[in-house]
C-alpha cells in the first residue's frame, strides 16, 4: 500500500514538473494586414517592421478599418477590425505569449486620381444646363432670346480631386467660345470647349418691318445655269450702322405708318429743329419715288418690292435666300444675268447721320450703277 502511494505521488510530482517547464510562444509577427472593403492588402516589410499599402484616390484614409492576421497566441494593439485615421503613420505593438513585443509602423497612401470630367455646366440664374459632348469635349447651351451672354456666371461641377480653369461661378464673357482647362489630382489636364448661343425670336408675319443696313454686297454675272461666274466676282463691305460708308437703310416702317424706301438711292437729311429726317430722294431717273408697298411670300420665299414712280409703277422681285430675326440675305437680278447679292442686318434704332448739305450729299450718293437697288457702291 505504501508502495502505491509512493509511485502515484511520484507521478504526480513529473507530471506538475513536465507542466511548469512548458515554454510560451514569443512568435509576434504580422502575417496579413488587409482593408477589406476596398479589396487592398498592405506590404509588410518584416525586416523593418513597416506595413505600407496604397488605396484608391477616393478611399478616406482618416477612417479606414484593417483586418490583421497574427501569430498564434499573440495580440495586437490597436485591435483588428478597429476604424483607424491613417492620415499620419499608425504604431502597432503586436504581442507575443511570453510577453515579448514588436512594433509595426503602418504608412497609407492613395493613388493620385486621373479624372479630369465636368460633369456638370449649369446657369443658376436661367435655369439651363448645358450640353456635354464627353468625347468632343465640348459644351453646348441656347440662351433665352435678349440674354447677356457677355456677362454670365456657371456652377461647374468636376471630377473629385480635379481643378479647372476659370473657376467655377466666375463671371465669364461667352461671345466669342470659351476654354476650360480641368486638371486632374496627377496633373494631367484636358480642355472643353464652351459655346453659348442666344435664340432668334420667332419670324413675325411682316418680317421685313423694321431698321436694316447692309453688310456686304456681291455682284456677279450668272451662266446659262445660274450658276455665279467667279471672274466677275466683286465685293464690297459695309459698316451697316454708318451712312457715311456709302450704305443707307434698305427700309422701316416709319411712325406714320409707312413703310419708305430708303436705299442708296434716297438721301436723308437730319433736321436739328424737327429732330426727325427729311427725305430727299434720289433715283436711278431723278424722278421721286413715292412710299413703296411689298408683299412676301414665304412658300417661295420671294419679296416683291413695288416702287411708284411720277408716271408708273415698278414691282422689283428679290429672292430672300436666307431669313432670320436679325438678318436676311436676298438676291435680284437687275440686268441681264448680272446679279445683286446683299447681306442685310436688322439695326436697333435708325443710325446718326454726320450733317451736310443737301446738294453735298445728293452729289456724294448719285446713283452710278443704274437699275441696281443698291445701286452707287
Amino acid at each position: 500500500m505504501k508502495t502505491t502511494k509512493k509511485i502515484l505521488w511520484m507521478a504526480l510530482a513529473m507530471l506538475m514538473l513536465s507542466v511548469g517547464c512548458t515554454k510560451k510562444s514569443s512568435e509576434k509577427q504580422m502575417l496579413s494586414f488587409k482593408f477589406e472593403t476596398l479589396d487592398v492588402e498592405a506590404i509588410i516589410d518584416e525586416e523593418t517592421k513597416t506595413i505600407s499599402a496604397t488605396l484608391p484616390y477616393y478611399a478616406d484614409i482618416a477612417n479606414l478599418t484593417p483586418t490583421i492576421v497574427l501569430s498564434e497566441n499573440a495580440t495586437v494593439n490597436p485591435n483588428s477590425g478597429v476604424p483607424m485615421d491613417f492620415t499620419n503613420p499608425v504604431i502597432y505593438t503586436v504581442t507575443a505569449e511570453d510577453g515579448s513585443k514588436a512594433v509595426y509602423t503602418v504608412v497609407v497612401n492613395y493613388q493620385s486620381s486621373s479624372e479630369k470630367k465636368i460633369l456638370e455646366f449649369r446657369f443658376e440664374e436661367q435655369g439651363i444646363n448645358a450640353d456635354i459632348d464627353e468625347e468632343k469635349k465640348s459644351i453646348s447651351a441656347t440662351m433665352p432670346y435678349g440674354t447677356d451672354i457677355s456677362a454670365l456666371i456657371p456652377t461647374i461641377s468636376i471630377s473629385t480631386k480635379a481643378t479647372i480653369s476659370p473657376a467655377s461661378n466666375e463671371m465669364m464673357d461667352f461671345t466669342n467660345p470659351v476654354s476650360y482647362t480641368i486638371t486632374a489630382e496627377d496633373g494631367s489636364q484636358v480642355v472643353y470647349i464652351v459655346m453659348i448661343t442666344v435664340e432668334e425670336p420667332e419670324i413675325p408675319e411682316n418680317p421685313f418691318l423694321g431698321v436694316w443696313g447692309v453688310e456686304r454686297i456681291e455682284y456677279y454675272k450668272i451662266d446659262f445655269a445660274g450658276n455665279p461666274i467667279a471672274s466677275t466676282m466683286q465685293t464690297y463691305m459695309f459698316d451697316p450702322e454708318d451712312i457715311d460708308d456709302g450704305i443707307q437703310l434698305f427700309y422701316w416702317e416709319d411712325n406714320t405708318g409707312e413703310k419708305r424706301d430708303s436705299s442708296i438711292d434716297t438721301i436723308w437729311i437730319w433736321n436739328d429743329e424737327t429732330q426727325a429726317y427729311d427725305d430727299f430722294i434720289v433715283c436711278p431717273d431723278t424722278t421721286i419715288v413715292n412710299p413703296f408697298t411689298y408683299s412676301y411670300q414665304e412658300n417661295d420665299a420671294v419679296l416683291y418690292m413695288t416702287m411708284e414712280y411720277d408716271s408708273y409703277n415698278l414691282m422689283h422681285t428679290l429672292n430672300i435666300v436666307e431669313l432670320a430675326y436679325g438678318s436676311f440675305v436676298y438676291e435680284y437680278e437687275y440686268s441681264q444675268n448680272y446679279v445683286e447679292k446683299a447681306y442685310m442686318k436688322r439695326l436697333p434704332d435708325m443710325p446718326m447721320p454726320v450733317k451736310s448739305s443737301v446738294n453735298q450729299k445728293i452729289k456724294q450718293y448719285r446713283p452710278k450703277r443704274q437699275g441696281s437697288l443698291l445701286s452707287g457702291r
